[in-house]
């Protein structure tokens, strides 16, 4: 399996990520959107990653499709850390009290097991397709 020595689309998604980041700043906290705000935050640092520690290598079918796995395994769990980060980031933003309940933290954490395996799967199912498509 050969990974491309760039992803594309990686610089425009950096520019929407720091629009997004702007927005997001600043508008009062919504479960839902820190989520969405915090997997878009993930996709785009370990899409940087993923270009620095895989780019341009060639690794054999199995090889490739056990680290699109991890990788994607990492996007869930990172997701569950990020967005738990950015809720306490949104908290301190805005004085006064508490953005985000209990409640919502904790089920958040509650999902870290099933972000972390939709993640592994998905990355798996990535893995294939590309060896796949390679293998043509």
């Amino acid at each position: 399996m050969q990974f491309p020595e760039r992803l594309p689309g990686v610089k425009g998604l950096i520019v929407f990520w720091a629009v997004s980041a702007i927005v997001w700043s600043v508008l009062e906290g919504d479960p839902g959107r820190v989520l969405v705000f915090g997997l878009l935050t993930t996709i785009v640092g370990l899409a940087y990653l993923f270009q620095r520690a895989m780019g341009g290598r060639r690794l054999p079918v199995w090889s490739g499709v056990l680290v699109m796995g991890l990788w994607g395994a990492a996007l869930g769990a990172g997701t569950v850390l990020v967005t738990l980060f950015l809720m306490a980031v949104k908290t301190g933003l805005h004085a006064h009290g508490p953005e985000f309940s209990t409640a919502d933290i904790g089920a958040l954490w509650g999902q870290a097991a099933l972000w972390t395996a939709v993640g592994l799967l998905i990355g798996l199912g990535l893995g294939l397709l590309i060896a796949a498509r390679q293998s043509e």
